[in-house]
């Protein structure tokens, strides 16, 4: 009975010092890995803060690369090698002020912008810098880090040196079968008037035409006391929302709309 008893006191001790040794070895990786993680995401962090700055920044130059040296409308004056790279390190010291560099060696004056250019018609910004992982015991180990951003140079234009053709516009509704040159064409803009029932087939338009009933909301046989009109139109209605009296303007092609004819009163 005692040799059992030993026997087993004996078997616990060795699964505890199994357990313990298994402990004292994945504890260690586990912790490893977590740090590492940390430094991943820190690094992942500060790139995309450098990169933005830098795209933000060459597309800014790209604008005034053709400027000269003495035109005043260029806030850089001529872009060139060295103008890339000042302008590039006020917009990182500005758009970086404040924010947690730990992991860049010497903070936000560790980022290096030697290599940044203005060539064959490209702005082209490279930032550069030396990056530990923010932990004791991996802060040995500097990895270089570089990040570019660039762009192609803005051409612009002079006036008079091309002829720049841009297509005519025109104006369209839902419900008409024309387009209409003029946004303030009267049968785009209707002033709608409320008259009786009674004295609206009576009365006549602008130009001398007779109203009728519309056949869009007056489709019934109904007597409203009330009706709607407008002094370029030809019906009268008994829906306020109805199509003949609302529109719904569209500014299109005029290549888009051929099918269509020409409104005779502002495109004829």
């Amino acid at each position: 009975m005692k040799q059992k008893k030993r026997k087993k006191e004996v078997q616990v001790l060795r699964r505890k010092a199994s357990l313990t040794v298994e402990c004292a070895v994945i504890l260690p990786l586990f912790f490893f890995t977590v740090v590492i993680l940390a430094g991943l995401l820190d690094l992942y962090r500060t790139t995309t803060m450098i990169q933005s700055t830098l795209c933000e920044s060459a597309k800014e130059l790209g604008m005034y690369a053709y400027c000269k040296e003495e035109d005043m409308q260029s806030p850089v004056g001529m872009v060139s090698n060295s103008v890339c790279q000042i302008y590039t390190k006020r917009k990182i010291n500005k758009n970086l002020a404040g924010e947690n560099l730990m992991g860049v060696v010497g903070g936000i004056d560790g980022i290096q912008l030697i290599q940044s250019s203005y060539k064959d018609e490209r702005i082209s910004l490279k930032a550069s810098f030396l990056y530990k992982i923010p932990f004791a015991f991996l802060r040995s180990f500097p990895i270089r880090i570089q990040i570019e951003g660039g762009t192609r140079a803005w051409v612009g234009y002079v006036p008079g040196e091309e002829n720049f053709q841009t297509e005519e516009m025109v104006y369209v509704t839902d419900w008409e079968s024309v387009y209409h040159t003029s946004s303030s064409c009267s049968h785009l803009k209707l002033s709608v008037q409320s008259v009786p029932y009674s004295a609206a087939e009576k009365r006549k338009n602008i130009y001398g035409e007779k109203y009728h009933r519309c056949e869009k909301c007056m489709k019934s046989e109904s007597s409203p006391g009330v009706v709607f009109i407008t002094p370029t139109g030809d019906c009268y209605h008994q829906d306020r929302e109805c199509g003949g009296l609302t529109r719904h303007v569209k500014l299109v092609k005029k290549s888009q709309v051929q099918h269509l004819r020409a409104c005779e009163r502002c495109g004829g």
